[in-house]
């Protein structure tokens, strides 16, 4: 747990609450309850390109040694990721797969691009 600062946890709540409108449902009580440093950083970054960075990086970490995060809390930064696309707060340069920019990707990936004549 974060103890070494203090957050106004019932303010944070408020806040992504407000953000997370009809989506109430996933709020994020084990993140809350275990990490309200990373709570703040979801309700400060909430709405700018930064929280999808954020989110992946806590999903996938680049640090060796790292035992993860316990299910519940991998699930609410799983929700909250898709949350925060489905609303149109991705950037579309993060959005899709790495074929997203190809015209036909099956036939692209079997070598069999389209000419233009």
């Amino acid at each position: 747990m974060d103890e070494q600062e203090s957050f106004d946890v019932p303010v944070l709540r408020t806040e992504l609450l407000a953000h997370l409108g009809s989506h109430a449902d996933v709020y994020p009580v084990h993140i809350e309850q275990s990490f309200p440093r990373i709570l703040a950083r979801i309700v400060a970054l909430w709405g700018k390109p930064g929280l999808d960075d954020f989110l992946s990086s806590l999903m996938v970490s680049d640090r060796p040694g790292r035992q993860g995060f316990p299910p519940d809390v991998a699930m609410e930064i799983f929700r909250l990721s898709m949350v925060h696309g489905s609303l149109g707060l991705t950037p579309q340069q993060a959005a899709g797969t790495g074929w997203s920019g190809i015209e036909d990707a099956e036939l692209f990936k079997h070598g069999v691009a389209k000419s233009k004549h």
